[in-house]
């Protein structure tokens, strides 16, 4: 059923998505404790802001059901046990209010005229919707529980529910002139089958007109409820009516309340403030303010949601009574709830929070004990005045902080005040020792210029003044994810879910003010862990965007003290490694101890952090993308960057034959050249280390890089080669084809060689019949021959080994050839400088033939290139070894045997590496030199392939250590740091920094690969 809004009445008696419990509906506009609604500062007259709804005049016209409410209670019974309900609170001679049975409804309201729809629509007659203004308060007997039923779901007419369902309903239109104009109650004739179940009808029905007549919820005397300490007869005397909550064993009410809806002092005070007679010369008012106070102790802040109680000072005791005793809870006139920023400013139903409660800051911790009873005819009396929290169970639904109670901060000893009747005493109350703001440590935190998050990612604020918002700016990739976790603190700095509430959204900074946030906590408290908001925000486009923490209530004060983190990934050093793995650096936000990362699936260890970098070492893995996730196993926050690292190759990259051409070679025997493929980047110039290739071959062609197989991956090295000998097998072309990353990417790029193969009755091959040899150099080479016949080995044939040019010594001028077809010698060179040929022939007739061909390399020709090992990063001491090749200058380079590589370490502890000193004081904040604590030197000759390695080490010393080599051959020139780092399982970490501390500087991420210098 829907009704329009006009400029008289509102109603919200609307179609209710599901089945919703009008129960529910109507505490969705349940505002102060003390009156239940307070006029806003939208849709009501300005002129009403701050006044509590009530009925026009007092006056309150009831209309009654036509039908039975049960078998015991025909439609007259029925009729006289409500107006002995709504006598309960006529009856009080300090209101001003009259309830009059002015008629009944059109007809009897049952299961087969208000029913609910599959689409939870709800239809009901006429008299007894919100519009019906003529029938103000209608009161329908749900004869079988059907129109509990249809109203509150299937079931919940049943007996068993009495306890919830006995009697419900309340208002559900009002004008602008803040007056009721239609409420609703329904009693269930299911709860009233017999005699001993009236009593507790009519305590619920008492109860429900106490909220009709516009009642808040009250709390005195809780120890009735919580047996602490155990109540006496005059504590009951003085429970309300108007408590919030029942415990579920009142069944029958008798059991816990022996009157249960015999009114008290509170429910009159209560009334009586919301109905005042025109005088009453036998009550008394105190009121004020509650406030926070500053350093000073001067006045500060209005506090809301404070119990202040009055209890009479009985003469004959001097004690404060039990019985005679009124509560009001400060700012019951205030705005509870205004909506924020993030989560908006208007209620499910989409009415703006501003329609109740007022705006006026000098009503923000308002109190009003009006209506104190002077006991005994006398002309004065004495209360006690005293502050207490409202209960978060018992109490949660007293206002302003219905229904999540917000706890007082400070402490107020109770005082005695004389009032007289008739009197008016304003008493303020200042809480003595109560919170502070959190110092700012921004120079501001506004939507116009937010406070950037600092690189911690931490920090601890407040939201203090009536409000308050803070805004913080963070710059985000695409295609990443970050995490805002905000944890409420009290004033001790403890976790707390009893002061502020908050959410969080994000914006994009640019966006107009009063966007509703792309990404936001649609409530508190919304993790696993205690006190914590937690805002998981995917970033789609790269831009600068503004974190807003507000409270949900849009409340601010300075006990709303929290902590927020933000874990944000931005990008990952070097954005690319080989399929190998390797260590990298992540930078990003809030890089705390004790985060966990992981590649994909797999988690990797961290190996160091500081707040904005953290070294890891990456597992192996496929050719393509990765993702990162770094995460907090403690509060659940994380961070995931999409593709931010690459193996091996990318799906841009190119291969390119650098060699493959082959003069026809014998069956059996290896080819002159190996074939050479070089992996580059999209540029076509930058080589790309560590990509897979893979291999293959037809017609059987052995390939060396299979271990003699005809299919293989191989990896590339820092100068983005991969290369592979080759044997043909059978006569004929075999092509050798190269694939890039091969099942990776779609299309798959590939290059091809092809050679030809021959077969006689007699051939010779040679395994290395090109030789460069760095000049000056004495080594001594092996020289390998192989005899086949028609690609068959041939054992023990002879074969002649013959220097024809250039001077040299062989171990043996011929060898003979085993089971395999293999014979060699060594060749013996000494300061080699110009060139040397090798003949080898098959005797006796020293036919067929090959020649050995050595080649000087000059020292101003060397290169260098990186293999393998450089870069390390490391938990412990254990490095892998460090691998060049030293090449000559063509291309493709030729591998170059027999330079002198030598390999300079210096092992040194770097300033700033955190690492407690003595009693725990930490470098952290050091400056000056790296100490060194040794150096070394070793000289490595390249074998026949160019290789020189050696395998660094920091010796006996441990801590955070860093190996700074210097590599040199000829005239070229290499340098890489190697770093060891303590495991992580001891807490390794960098210096950090944080907000209004000194920032100490993280060391910047360590080198990935070898460094070319020139001398």
């Amino acid at each position: 059923m829907i009704t329009s809004r006009n400029t008289i009445t509102r109603s919200f008696f609307l179609r209710l998505a599901t089945a919703l419990a009008i129960i529910l509906f109507f505490a969705l506009l349940a505002r102060a404790g003390g009156p239940k609604y307070v006029a806003g500062a939208t849709f009501f007259n300005p002129s009403t802001m701050g006044q509590p709804l009530t009925w026009s005049g007092g006056q309150v016209n009831y209309y009654t059901d036509q039908g039975d409410l049960s078998p015991i209670l025909p439609n007259s019974a029925a009729n006289a046990f409500v107006a002995s309900a709504f006598a309960q609170w006529t009856s009080v001679s300090t209101a001003a209010l009259t309830a009059t049975a002015a008629g009944q409804l059109a007809e009897d309201v049952n299961g087969t005229n208000i029913v609910a729809d599959s689409y939870g629509t709800i239809t009901a007659p006429a008299d007894i919707t919100s519009s019906a203004t003529q029938t103000p308060v209608g009161i329908v007997y749900d004869f079988d529980g059907s129109v509990t039923n249809a109203l509150l779901g299937a079931g919940a007419g049943d007996p068993s529910q009495c306890f919830w369902n006995a009697v419900y309903g309340g208002t559900d239109n009002y004008s602008s002139g803040a007056n009721f104009v239609h409420a609703l109650v329904v009693i269930n004739g299911q709860c009233a089958l017999q005699s001993s179940q009236l009593t507790d009808v009519e305590y619920r029905l008492v109860r429900v007109i106490g909220t009709v007549l516009g009642l808040g919820w009250s709390q005195m005397n809780l120890n009735v409820i919580t047996r602490n300490p155990p109540p006496t007869s005059a504590d009951y005397a003085g429970f309300p009516v108007m408590h919030y909550l029942d415990e579920f064993s009142c069944v029958p009410i008798t059991v816990c309340y022996a009157n249960p809806f015999q009114l008290t002092p509170d429910d009159i005070a209560a009334l009586s403030r919301l109905y005042p007679a025109s005088s009453s010369s036998t009550t008394a008012r105190i009121h004020g303010s509650v406030y926070f106070v500053d350093h000073m102790g001067n006045k500060a802040q209005p506090m809301q949601g404070v119990n202040v109680v009055a209890r009479w000072i009985d003469p004959s005791t001097n004690q404060p009574s039990r019985q005679y005793g009124v509560a009001s809870v400060s700012g019951f006139l205030f705005t509870g709830n205004a909506g924020n920023p993030v989560t908006g400013l208007t209620n499910p139903q989409g009415n703006p929070y501003s329609d109740f409660g007022s705006t006026d800051p000098t009503l923000e911790g308002f109190f009003d004990l009006g209506g104190l009873p002077i006991p005994s005819g006398a002309s004065s009396a004495q209360y006690q005045l005293s502050v207490e929290a409202l209960d978060p169970l018992w109490s949660s639904g007293a206002a302003p902080y219905d229904v999540s109670q917000v706890a007082p901060s400070g402490i107020f000893q109770p005082i005695v005040v004389t009032v007289s009747a008739g009197g008016d005493l304003e008493q303020d109350i200042l809480m003595s020792a109560s919170a502070q703001a959190v110092p700012p440590w921004a120079a501001t935190e506004s939507w116009s210029a937010p406070a950037p998050v600092p690189s911690a990612g931490d920090w601890v604020g407040s939201l203090s003044g009536y409000g308050d918002v803070g805004y913080f700016l963070i710059a985000a990739q695409a295609n990443r994810t970050l995490s805002v976790a905000v944890t409420a603190l009290d004033e001790n700095s403890s976790p707390s879910e009893a002061k502020v509430e908050p959410v969080v959204g994000i914006w994009t900074l640019g966006d107009p003010v009063g966007t509703p946030p792309p990404a936001l906590t649609t409530s508190p408290f919304n993790s696993a862990t205690f006190a914590m908001s937690r805002l998981d925000a995917q970033v789609l486009g790269t831009n600068s965007f503004i974190i807003g923490i507000a409270d949900l209530r849009g409340d601010g004060r300075p006990d709303y003290h929290y902590h927020a983190h933000v874990l944000y990934g931005d990008s990952a050093s070097p954005a690319r490694v080989s399929v190998n793995g390797g260590a990298i650096t992540l930078q990003g936000t809030g890089f705390a101890p004790g985060l966990a990362v992981s590649v994909g699936n797999t988690a990797v260890p961290v190996l160091a952090n500081n707040s904005s970098q953290m070294l890891v070492a990456v597992p192996a893995q496929t050719d393509g993308p990765q993702t990162i996730t770094v995460s907090d196993p403690v509060s659940g926050a994380f961070s995931i960057m999409t593709d931010v690292l690459t193996y091996g190759a990318a799906s841009t990259d190119q291969i390119v034959l650098l060699q493959g051409a082959n003069p026809p070679t014998p069956v059996g025997t290896q080819a002159t050249n190996p074939v050479i493929a070089r992996v580059l980047a999209a540029d076509g110039v930058t080589p790309i280390d560590g990509a897979t290739v893979g291999w293959s071959s037809t017609n059987g062609a052995a390939l060396s890089a299979c271990g003699g197989g005809t299919a293989c991956s191989t990896i590339t090295d820092e100068n983005g080669i991969a290369l592979t000998g080759v044997t043909p097998t059978a006569t004929g072309n075999a092509v050798i084809t190269a694939t890039l990353a091969p099942g990776v990417y779609n299309p798959t790029q590939s290059v091809a060689a092809t050679m030809t193969a021959t077969s006689t009755s007699l051939d010779i091959g040679v395994t290395t019949p090109l030789l460069w040899i760095a000049q000056g150099a004495s080594v001594s080479v092996p020289l390998t021959a192989r005899v086949v016949s028609l690609g068959v080995p041939q054992n023990g044939k002879t074969v002649n080994f013959v220097i024809g040019q250039g001077s040299g010594s062989l171990s043996a001028a011929s060898a003979v050839t085993n089971s395999q077809g293999y014979a060699s010698v060594t060749l013996t060179l000494t300061n080699f400088s110009s060139s040397v040929q090798v003949s080898a022939c098959v005797a006796p007739a020293n036919a067929p033939c090959q020649t050995f061909s050595g080649n000087a390399v000059a020292a101003g020709l060397l290169q260098m290139h990186a293999v393998a090992g450089a870069g390390q990063v490391v938990a412990g001491t254990a490095f892998q070894p460090l691998t060049v090749r030293v090449t000559d200058s063509s291309s493709p380079p030729n591998p170059v045997l027999g330079a002198s590589v030598l390999f300079q370490a210096t092992v040194m502890r770097p300033v700033g590496n955190g690492l407690s000193q003595g009693s725990g004081e930490s470098m952290a904040g050091q400056t000056g030199m790296p100490v060194i604590l040794s150096e070394s030197q070793a000289t490595v000759q390249s074998d026949v392939n160019g290789l020189a390695s050696i395998v660094p080490s920091v010796g006996s010393f441990t801590g955070t250590l860093e190996i700074q080599i210097q590599i040199s051959a000829g005239t070229g020139l290499l340098q890489d740091t190697l770093e060891s780092v303590p495991d992580a399982s001891n807490g390794n970490s960098w210096p950090t920094s944080s907000p209004g501390g000194g920032e100490v500087s993280a060391p910047g991420a360590p080198p990935r690969g070898l460094r070319a210098s020139s001398r």
